[in-house]
């Protein structure tokens, strides 16, 4: 009886523990980038948390309100908020969730170069990329960069700022954008942030769909 108390009471510390324990998220998911898709899905896995999400077109949202709920792998913690992944990453796996007009005004793009995928979009004024290796590779560390600073709020909308522009147009919509002619640098996580994660996913493209699945593994 006293083994069985005991078993009892280690049981229970590690339930109540479980928090000190590395929380790693499992990536699943499928964009296509060139149509509305009711196929299109973003599902994540934190510890045993499983989330199945999909965009909702009755309502216009994620059904699972992922672009909410991820924040918990987001940020370190709900009090701080400091990023545990680059913010490019953290965008991607949200459009699965969001309507087709979104990949349409942040201008989501997917390249097949001779080293690996170029993957670009521009959120609020601000310019994201990540590449992977040539067998689709994404390192989160690594491999997403950044560009801030690119465009002025004028009255909620985001316009490129002129040197940062195509000739012969006005900066308005995210084509004017010129890759070439923007300073992107290393998108990572807060250097502050308490837990970050580490890894790579596999990103594969075929036909305008993209796919990401993987493991990233929590550092402390």
């Amino acid at each position: 009886m006293k083994r069985f108390l005991a078993l009892l009471t280690i049981l229970a510390l590690i339930i109540t523990s479980s928090g000190l324990f590395a929380q790693n998220v499992r990536i699943d998911l499928r964009l296509n980038t060139e149509k509305a898709d009711s196929s299109n899905y973003f599902n994540w896995v934190l510890g045993n948390d499983v989330t199945k999400d999909s965009f909702d077109t009755s309502t216009g949202a994620s059904r699972s309100s992922s672009t909410a709920t991820f924040d918990v792998v987001r940020y370190d913690s709900v009090t701080t908020k400091k990023a545990t992944m680059p913010a490019s990453f953290r965008g991607i796996v949200l459009f699965p969730v969001s309507s087709f007009q979104s990949i349409k005004d942040d201008g989501l793009t997917v390249t097949e170069g001779s080293n690996g995928l170029v993957i670009r979009y521009v959120h609020r004024g601000t310019a994201y990329q990540m590449t992977t290796d040539k067998k689709g590779n994404f390192n989160v560390r690594t491999d997403a960069k950044i560009a801030r600073g690119i465009a002025e709020n004028i009255g909620g909308n985001f316009v490129f700022k002129s040197q940062y522009t195509k000739a012969g147009t006005d900066g308005t919509n995210t084509s004017d954008l010129d890759w070439s002619k923007i300073t992107l640098v290393s998108d990572e996580k807060d250097p502050a942030a308490s837990r970050w994660y580490d890894g790579s996913v596999t990103i594969k493209y075929k036909k305008g769909v993209m796919t990401i699945k993987g493991v990233l593994k929590e550092g402390k």
